[in-house]
């Protein structure tokens, strides 16, 4: 393939591929240049030729326009979607293919299937729900007169989109409750749709364009491509079995025959991206091996005076964890550490005593962190660890922004104000953040590039599973901490109906008569009383306990009385927003109750439940609300580890691992969770000691 034609194949892929997701797993570590997984010759049209087409065929980079049905007002909605070119559309890969069988009429063999079925609209219902609602369950007959259902949540409008009679396609999972058919998760199909086949394709959403003219318009770019200029780069020997030309590729992923041809394809496409994604995490290894920073060595004395500062014992895995930042931080490369640990084992304390080796050769560490609440607390606590000490230690937030001295040893807590233009960081040389998944890609190299070179350590108390951190951050040396310090029990969860809510005010009753400290916490601050919002439960709370209440709109300085309030014990119980998720220590807090707790992820609810039983007495964390299966995971058990993996398999990376804002979950083929194996072949292939391509 001629070089000097070659282009990219997809930028909206290429774009996310080649930048976003491998920043995901290597952003601190380096600069890259965006490149794509797949390249295509581009010779050009012969002179006098249109370049949109030759002979009939539309070339892959010609505009959106070119198609049948796209004005310049659709091209313009598809490319805020990323989409500009006709390869663009083929390279839209569906996000979901299964098994579908067309039935005449309902059947006991084929429940717990997804199923297409046909039948006259028979009835329309809607029913209003607790809490404003709305189901509307549309009644369908068959030929043979069986009936089906197909119900719909908060879309009452639809009552009126499907008169009596009207002969309707129904796609759906077959479910039956004792005499009667349903079809869960339904999808009401449009009155002309193609023929089905034997699979279901489900494609992204684009916003203001049907899905139904999405599809027509990539079987119109298949239809008219000219498949001569698209090709494919060869794979690596180890991977070769799997390399097909282009044409056939895509055309098994956009019209397979069957779900088991599809699947061929996309474990093709996800070979590629997952080469691209393991060759970039290489460079960063040998980039960050090979790039000089700054030497903080740690010898006996210095050792001795940092551990007198942290006023507790750390444990043999804290331990562990702060000599092996010491050895990285001794040089000569920077230092990529990703620090895991579930709730409660003592990340903050292995940090800052990384901080401190660099205090010591007067060097500045800045710790990212994500709310304000958390910057506070944390910069009070390192404060009082320090008094009488040289280091300084800083504040940076939105509501106190403090100048951060230009020498000397320096330790700055900060949100992101910490990021903006006119606040410097002379001699940055350690960069903690905390909670990596609460930050975009951008924000993180923002501050990393605020220093020169300066090592990196990236915290999170949401447990990742082994395999998928060494995907996500694979050019990052990986330390775990698995034990809590002696005393820190793990906080068992029950869940309370919705109905039950008095059971869980009678909880609170129980704990403050006890001595104990309550957290309350909502999914909004709903100032207009909205259900489970801050006010509302507080007026719910206020007549029966001393209440108080923290959330992010509040300024700094009244959050701090709050919180003062609640740990000094004036008030019983603090109401507040998830700022209480991180970072609040307040040892005689026993009980944490969720409002709403379905509104809030796995990786939040085992958050939560870490603010209590920090001091002598058991925790317990009630989760009230509809019962989900994010519910029940956190109830059953306390093992963070354990959950990982249940919320991997409940929802997939994006919210637990923040990959949304990685540019991970920008991937076409590759699922990181579902792919574990055919990433670890690739991992092998790329780490051998030589990738050949044929």
């Amino acid at each position: 393939m001629d070089g000097r034609n070659a282009m990219s194949l997809h930028a909206f892929w290429a774009r996310d591929l080649g930048v976003g997701s491998v920043r995901g797993v290597a952003e601190f570590a380096f600069r890259r240049e965006p490149e794509s997984c797949y390249t295509m010759p581009m010779g050009g049209p012969a002179a006098g030729e249109d370049a949109a087409s030759v002979a009939g065929a539309i070339a892959p980079d010609a505009a959106l326009t070119a198609l049948v049905g796209i004005g310049p007002k659709v091209a313009a909605r598809l490319e805020a979607a990323g989409l500009r070119r006709c390869f663009d559309l083929v390279m839209l890969f569906p996000r979901r293919c299964r098994a579908l069988r067309e039935l005449a009429e309902p059947e006991e063999a084929a429940i717990g299937e997804l199923v297409r079925l046909s039948g006259a609209v028979h009835r329309v219902s809607l029913q209003w729900l607790p809490g404003r609602r709305a189901m509307v369950t549309v009644t369908f007959a068959c030929d043979d007169g069986s009936t089906f259902a197909a119900a719909f949540f908060n879309q009452p409008w639809l009552k009126k989109n499907y008169p009596v009679g009207q002969r309707r396609q129904v796609e759906g999972v077959l479910q039956r409750k004792g005499r009667k058919w349903l079809l869960g998760s339904p999808r009401i199909l449009p009155q002309q749709v193609a023929a089905a086949g034997e699979v279901q394709l489900r494609y992204p959403e684009v916003d203001g364009v049907s899905a139904r003219r999405l599809q027509q318009w990539i079987a119109q770019a298949l239809d008219r491509l000219d498949w001569s200029r698209v090709s494919l780069p060869e794979l690596p020997r180890e991977l070769a079995e799997m390399d097909l030309d282009a044409r056939t590729l895509l055309l098994a992923m956009h019209r397979p025959r069957d779900v088991a041809e599809h699947d061929r394809a996309r474990r093709h496409f996800a070979v590629r991206e997952a080469l691209h994604l393991f060759r970039a995490v290489e460079r960063a290894q040998q980039a960050r091996a090979a790039r000089r920073a700054s030497r903080f060595a740690v010898d006996a004395g210095l050792r001795r005076r940092i551990l007198q500062r942290i006023p507790f014992a750390l444990t043999a895995d804290q331990r562990r964890a702060v000599e092996g930042l010491w050895q990285r931080l001794a040089g000569p490369g920077a230092m990529g550490v990703l620090l895991q640990g579930d709730v409660g084992t003592g990340k903050t304390a292995v940090a800052v005593a990384a901080s401190l080796a660099v205090a010591a050769k007067g060097g500045l560490s800045a710790f990212l962190l994500p709310t304000e609440l958390l910057a506070e607390q944390q910069c009070a606590v390192v404060r009082r660890w320090l008094a009488g000490s040289e280091v300084q230690v800083v504040l940076c937030t939105a509501s106190e922004r403090r100048r951060v001295p230009a020498a000397g040893p320096r330790i700055v807590f900060g949100t992101h104000a910490l990021l903006a233009g006119d606040i410097d960081l002379p001699g940055l040389s350690l960069v903690v953040v905390d909670e990596q998944q609460r930050f975009g890609v951008g924000q993180r190299m923002a501050l990393v590039q605020k220093g020169a070179n300066p090592h990196v350590l990236v915290m999170t108390a949401t447990p990742i599973p082994r395999t998928l951190a060494l995907v996500l951050f694979g050019d990052l040396d990986l330390v775990m901490l698995r034990h809590r310090p002696p005393g820190r029990r793990p906080v068992p969860a029950m869940h309370v109906a919705t109905d039950a809510w008095p059971r869980a005010v009678r909880s609170i009753a129980r704990a403050v008569r006890r001595g104990g400290r309550v957290f309350v916490v909502c999914p909004a601050v709903g100032d207009d009383g909205e259900k489970g919002g801050v006010m509302r439960v507080r007026e719910s709370l206020v007549g029966k306990f001393r209440c108080g209440v923290v959330h992010g709109r509040m300024k700094a300085a009244e959050r701090q009385r709050a919180l003062a309030r609640f740990r000094d014990g004036i008030d019983d119980v603090l109401i507040g927003t998830t700022v209480l998720e991180v970072g609040i220590d307040v040892p005689d807090a026993t009980l944490i109750v969720v409002v709403a707790a379905d509104r809030f992820g796995i990786a939040t609810l085992h958050q939560l439940r870490g603010r209590v039983g920090r001091g002598r007495r058991r925790g317990l964390a009630l989760l009230c609300g509809p019962r989900t299966a994010r519910v029940d995971a956190v109830c059953r058990t306390t093992d963070g580890f354990a959950l990982a993996e249940a919320d991997l398999a409940l929802r997939g990376s994006g919210e637990l691992l923040g990959t949304q804002q990685s540019g991970f979950a920008d991937l076409r083929a590759l699922d990181p969770i579902a792919d574990l194996e055919l990433l670890r072949r690739v991992r092998d292939a790329v780490r051998s000691p030589i990738v050949e391509a044929r």
